[in-house]
C-alpha cells in the first residue's frame, strides 16, 4: 500500500507538469489556425490600406493568443498611414520592449536555416512565420511613410518607422540606444530570451560517496523546477527532486514503542537553489549554486486517525499519517548549459549533498549523509 502510494506521489508530480504542457499545446494550436486566418485577411487590408475590419481581426488575435508585439505593430502603422495620434501607441509599444522583439524577428529572419528556425520556436514568433509576406508588407508601407512629402512625422514616428522597415542602426540611433552586435542567431542566446523564466527538467544519478555499506545506493533521480530569467547575474530555481530507492537495503524505524523493519522505495526534496554565473558567453553559461531542501523517505508505515469511537457512526473514514524518515537536504552544485535555440537550454550539473538522515531521531540504523549525483536537465 504503502508502495502505491509512493508511486501515486511520483506519478502526480510528473503528470501535472505534462498536463500543464499538454494544456498549453492545444492553446497555442488554436492561436497558430487562429493567426493564419487572421494573416490572411490582414494582407489585402494592408495592400488597401482599408482598415475597416482592421481592428476586428486584431481582436480576434487577442483573443485567442493575448496582445503581442504584431498586434500592436498594426494598430500603430495604421494610425500613422491615416495620420492619426501615435504617442500612447508607440510609447506603450516601446514600454513593452516590443522593439526587442522585433529587431529579433528581423535578425532571424536573415539567417539561412529560417524555417527551421520558426519551426522549432513558433510560440516566440507569435505564429508567424519569419518572411512572411505581412512583414514585406509592413517593412514596404514604413519605408513609404519615411520617403513621402505628404506624411510630416514626428521624430517618434520617424524612428518607429525606422524599426518597422528594418533600419536598425537608424533606429538605434535615434532611439538612443547601442545597437546590437550582429552575431549569428545560432550560436548567441538574444537577450529577449533570457529575460523569460523558465520550466527545467532533471534526470539523473545520485550516488553514497562515503560508507563501508550504505543504505542507499546510486539510485535515479528527477526533478521538475521552475527556474528565474538568465539575464540576472543571480540564478535561482524552486521545486521537487524524487529519488527512487531502487538498490537500498532495509533499515530500522522506531514507530512508538516498537522497533520497525522498513525499505524505502521513493523519496522526495522540496526546496530550492541559488547560483551565480561566474561565464555567460551566450552559447555557454557555468554557474555554481547551493540548494536547501526538506526531504522526506518513505517507510512504508502509515496509521489511520480520526475514527470516530462509536461504530454506529464509523463511515471508513479517517486520516492517513504517513511515519517517514524527515530532514533537510543541503547542496553544493556547478552546473553548464548550452544554448540550443530561443529559451531551450541542455546541461549537466555535478553535485555534493549533504542529508543528516539520523537527526529524525526515530531512525535507529545510520545512514550515511554524504551523496553526490550527476545529472542532465533541459530548460525551456
Amino acid at each position: 500500500m504503502a508502495r502505491f502510494l509512493t508511486f501515486l506521489l511520483v506519478l502526480q508530480a510528473f503528470t501535472l507538469p505534462l498536463y500543464s504542457e499538454a494544456k498549453a499545446t492545444e492553446d497555442w494550436q488554436d492561436c497558430e489556425q487562429i493567426t493564419k486566418i487572421a494573416l490572411e485577411k490582414l494582407i489585402p487590408i494592408l495592400q488597401k490600406n482599408d482598415f475597416t475590419n482592421l481592428e476586428s481581426t486584431l481582436a480576434t488575435i487577442q483573443g485567442t493568443c493575448g496582445e503581442n508585439e504584431f498586434t500592436q505593430r498594426m494598430r500603430i502603422l495604421r494610425a500613422l498611414i491615416e495620420k492619426k495620434s501615435t504617442g500612447a501607441l508607440i510609447a506603450d509599444y516601446l514600454a513593452k520592449n516590443y522593439h526587442e522583439v522585433l529587431v529579433m524577428r528581423w535578425d532571424y529572419a536573415l539567417e539561412q536555416e529560417y524555417r527551421s528556425i520558426y519551426q522549432n520556436n513558433k510560440a516566440d514568433f507569435n505564429y508567424i512565420p519569419l518572411r512572411h509576406p505581412i512583414d514585406s508588407l509592413v517593412k514596404l508601407k514604413a519605408t513609404a511613410l519615411l520617403n513621402s512629402t505628404s506624411y510630416n512625422l514626428t521624430e517618434q514616428e520617424e524612428d518607429i518607422a525606422f524599426l518597422f522597415a528594418d533600419h536598425i542602426d537608424e533606429f538605434y540611433q535615434a532611439y538612443e540606444e547601442p545597437a546590437p552586435k550582429q552575431t549569428p542567431r545560432a550560436s548567441a542566446a538574444p537577450v529577449y530570451y533570457e529575460d523569460r523564466s523558465g520550466i527545467t527538467l532533471y534526470a539523473g544519478v545520485e550516488f553514497p560517496i562515503t560508507g563501508s555499506s550504505p543504505v542507499f545506493k546510486a539510485s535515479p533521480v528527477f526533478g521538475v523546477m521552475y527556474s528565474s530569467k538568465l539575464s540576472s547575474p543571480f540564478l535561482y530555481e524552486l521545486g521537487a527532486k524524487i529519488r527512487v530507492n531502487s538498490n537500498d537495503r532495509d533499515f530500522e524505524y522506531l514507530l512508538y514503542d516498537a522497533v520497525e523493519v522498513v525499505n524505502s522505495s521513493a523519496s522526495l526534496a522540496l526546496g530550492g537553489s541559488v547560483g551565480y554565473k561566474l561565464l555567460d558567453a551566450g552559447s555557454f553559461i557555468l554557474y555554481p549554486k547551493v540548494g536547501l531542501f526538506w526531504e522526506t523517505t518513505g517507510t512504508g508505515l502509515t496509521e489511520t486517525t480520526g475514527y470516530y469511537e462509536d461504530p454506529y457512526y464509523y463511515d471508513g473514514g479517517g486520516n492517513v499519517r504517513f511515519h517517514n524518515v524527515n530532514t533537510m537536504r543541503t547542496s553544493l552544485a556547478l552546473s553548464i548549459m548550452r544554448h540550443l535555440s530561443m529559451k531551450k537550454y541542455i546541461g549537466l550539473e555535478l553535485a555534493y549533498h549533504y542529508i543528516p538522515y539520523n537527526w529524525d531521531n526515530n531512525l535507529l540504523t545510520s545512514i550515511q549523509p554524504n551523496y553526490a549525483s550527476a545529472q542532465l536537465f533541459f530548460r525551456f
